[in-house]
């Protein structure tokens, strides 16, 4: 799977998951810790899928790395 397929499903899967919380948390269907569960798993997959990803397309995943270090290190020194 590529970065932005996977990208796109965690976007899809995040926001999904976010309306689910708001409205449960507005019907009082939730706790903090259901809430801490929650996002504690979607973390956690997260972090898999980065891993299989940066595991996959190594030289990739270090070209991302070092243009966001140089954007970074640009936007940081700018006065």
């Amino acid at each position: 799977m590529d970065a932005a397929r996977l990208e796109e499903k965690y976007n899809r899967e995040l926001e999904e998951m976010t309306d689910e919380i708001q409205a449960g948390i507005a019907s009082g269907k939730y706790s903090l810790s259901d809430f801490q569960r929650a996002l504690n798993e979607k973390t956690r997959e997260a972090v898999e899928a980065t891993d299989t990803l940066v595991r996959e397309n190594p030289w990739a995943a270090l070209g991302i790395a070092a243009a966001a270090g140089c954007l970074l290190g640009y936007l940081l020194s700018r006065d």
